[in-house]
C-alpha cells in the first residue's frame, strides 16, 4: 500500500481537512463511522501524520479482548509521561489529576472503537465535556468505528447533556477515485496488457473502497510479484552456465596436454632423495561457543574485520559538508544496516545470551544482562512493563520514518530489558518487539531526533556507562520494519 498512502483522494483529504477545522478551536468528540474497507486506520494514521501537527498526538488501537483498564492505562501514558494514576479511575478523575492548571492541547484519536465498552465511551464523553468548560485544556476526542456499531452508544450517553456528539460518514469512492486506485493496483510489470485490461475491467465492478479494491487481485488469484523477484534465480542460472562452461574448457585443455605428453619420448627421470618432514604445528584450537557473549574478546588469534563508527562519522559528515543530502541519507541507512547485519551475524554465532546491542566498530567485551528468566524489578510489576510494550510500540509506529533514534540495547526478553532500563536509569526510554532468525527479541531505544546530528549530539551527552555499551543510530523506519515481522 506504499503507492496507496501517496495516492491522493480528494474525498479522503476534504473529510479529514473538515475533522481538523472542527478541531482547531475547541474540545470535541468526533464520531467517524465507514463500513468494512472504507480505510478507517489509514485515515486515522494520515490524520495525526498531516492534520495534526501543531499539538500533541494520543494514539489507541484497539484489539478485542483487552479491559478498559488497559484501554485508560495505554492512553494515561500518552497524555503524561510516567504518570501516577490509578487505572481503576475514570479518565476525568486522572485527567483532572494529571493536567490540573496546565496549559496543554491533546488530540485523541482512537482507531476501531467500536471495541470499547459503552462505559469507557461514556468516560471519553464525560472527558471531552470537562475539556470544553476548561479554558486552558483543549481536548479532542476523534472516534473511527465500524458503521452502526457505536451510534447508539453514543446517542446514550449524550443524553440529556444537550449537546450531540457530531458524526462524519466515510463515504465510497468516486468513480474517479476508483479509476485512480484501480490504475495504482494494476501498475505491474508481472501482467500482461491483456491481463492489465482484463483486470481493471474487473476491478471497475467492484465496490469502490480502498480495502476491497486492494484485496480483490489476491482474491482473484492474480500475481502481482513484479517481475525483479525473478533477477536473481536468472542471474544464478546464468553463474551455473558460466561454471559449467569453465570446467568443460579446462577438461578439454587437460586432455590434450596429455595426448601431448603421449606422443614425447619418455625422459629420464633423475634420482631425488626424499625428506619426510612431520608437521607438529598444533591445530588451531576448537571453537566453543558455549559462554561466549556479544562483543567479548577470545583468546585465539583471530580477529574480526571491523569499521569503526568514527569512520563511519567521518564519511557521513563528510558528504554533509559538501551539502549532498541525498548522499548523506544513503551514508546513514548504510551505516544503520550494517551495524544491524553486524549485530545478527554476533547472535547467530554464538549462545543466545541476553546482552546489550552493540554497534558493528565494538569489539571491547561488554558485561552480558540477567538471564532470560530474570525477575522484573520491584518497582514495577510484569503487567506494568507488558503495558508499556504495547504503550511504547504506539509510539514508535506513529513517529515519522525519517527520524532518527539511538539503540541502547538489545535482549531476549521483556524481563532483562525492564532490567536494563531500570539499572541506567533510562526508564524513559522505549522497548519494541522484533524476531530475528526465529528468536523474540526486545530492542530497548531513546529518543526522537529530526535528523542524524542532533541523534549523534544527543548520543554524545549520554551518561558514561551507557556511552560505554556504545549504542548507535537507528531510523525509525528500521525500527517500525523490525516491528512488522511480528505482523
Amino acid at each position: 500500500m506504499t503507492k496507496a498512502k501517496n495516492l491522493d483522494l480528494e474525498s479522503q483529504i476534504q473529510l479529514l481537512t473538515r475533522v481538523r477545522f472542527i478541531t482547531r478551536f475547541g474540545s470535541h468528540l468526533i464520531h467517524l463511522s465507514g463500513v468494512a474497507g472504507s480505510g478507517k486506520t489509514w485515515l486515522a494514521h494520515s490524520f495525526l501524520e498531516h492534520y495534526a501537527t501543531d499539538c500533541r498526538q494520543v494514539l489507541l488501537m484497539c484489539l478485542s479482548g483487552q479491559t478498559d483498564a488497559q484501554h485508560r492505562t495505554l492512553l494515561l501514558q500518552q497524555f503524561v509521561s510516567q504518570a501516577m494514576f490509578n487505572e481503576h479511575d475514570s479518565l476525568c478523575q486522572s485527567v483532572e489529576h494529571l493536567l490540573a492548571h496546565q496549559h496543554d492541547k491533546l488530540m485523541v484519536v482512537i482507531d476501531d472503537a467500536h471495541l470499547l465498552s459503552p462505559s469507557l465511551v461514556a468516560e471519553l464523553w464525560a472527558l471531552s465535556l470537562y475539556a470544553a468548560q476548561h479554558s486552558t485544556l483543549q481536548l479532542n476526542i476523534v472516534l473511527f468505528a465500524n458503521r452502526g456499531e457505536l451510534h447508539q452508544t453514543l446517542t446514550h450517553v449524550a443524553h440529556g447533556s444537550g449537546i450531540v456528539p457530531l458524526a462524519l460518514d466515510i463515504d465510497d469512492l468516486s468513480q474517479q477515485e476508483a479509476v485512480l486506485f484501480t490504475e495504482m493496483l494494476i501498475d505491474s510489470d508481472q501482467l500482461t496488457t491483456a491481463s492489465r485490461r482484463t483486470l481493471k475491467q474487473r476491478l471497475l465492478t467492484v465496490i469502490a473502497r480502498p480495502g476491497v479494491l486492494y484485496d480483490f487481485p489476491q482474491s482473484e488469484g492474480v500475481n502481482m510479484t513484479p517481475k525483479a523477484s525473478k533477477r536473481p534465480l536468472l542471474v544464478a542460472v546464468i553463474v551455473l552456465a558460466v561454471i559449467a562452461l569453465a570446467i568443460a574448457g579446462y577438461g578439454l585443455m587437460t586432455i590434450r596436454s596429455h595426448t601431448a605428453t603421449d606422443t614425447q619420448p619418455p625422459a629420464t627421470i633423475p634420482a631425488v632423495t626424499a625428506t619426510v618432514t612431520f608437521d607438529d604445528v598444533p591445530l588451531p584450537p576448537q571453537v566453543h561457543a558455549q559462554g561466549l557473549t556479544v562483543g567479548r574478546k577470545e583468546d585465539s588469534s583471530h580477529e574480526r574485520i571491523v569499521i569503526s563508527e568514527q569512520q563511519i562519522d567521518a564519511m557521513m559528515d563528510d558528504q554533509a559538508l559538501k551539502g549532498h543530502s541525498i548522499a548523506t541519507e544513503a551514508t546513514e541507512a548504510t551505516e544503520a544496516t550494517e551495524a544491524t547485519e553486524a549485530t545478527e551475524a554476533t547472535e547467530a554465532t554464538t549462545t543466545p545470551v541476553i546482552a546489550p546491542t552493540v554497534a558493528a566498530s565494538d569489539t571491547t567485551a561488554i558485561p552480558s544482562l540477567p538471564s532470560a528468566d530474570a525477575i522484573i524489578p520491584t518497582s514495577a510489576s510484569k503487567l506494568d512493563w507488558s503495558l508499556k510494550l504495547a504503550s511504547d510500540e504506539q509510539k514508535l509506529a506513529a513517529i515519522k520514518s525519517s527520524h532518527y533514534a539511538l539503540q541502547l540495547a538489545a535482549t531476549q526478553s521483556l524481563a532483562a530489558a525492564a532490567e536494563f532500563m531500570t539499572t541506567h536509569h533510562v526508564v524513559e526510554a522505549m522497548i519494541y518487539q522484533t524476531d530475528r532468525k526465529k528468536q523474540q527479541w526486545f530492542i530497548v531505544v531513546s529518543g526522537n531526533y529530526s535528523t542524524a546530528d542532533q541523534a549523534r549530539t544527543a548520543k554524545s551527552q549520554l551518561s558514561a556507562p551507557l556511552q560505554q555499551l556504545k549504542p548507535w543510530l537507528k531510523p525509525y523506519r528500521h525500527i517500525q520494519q523490525e516491528m512488522n515481522r511480528l505482523k
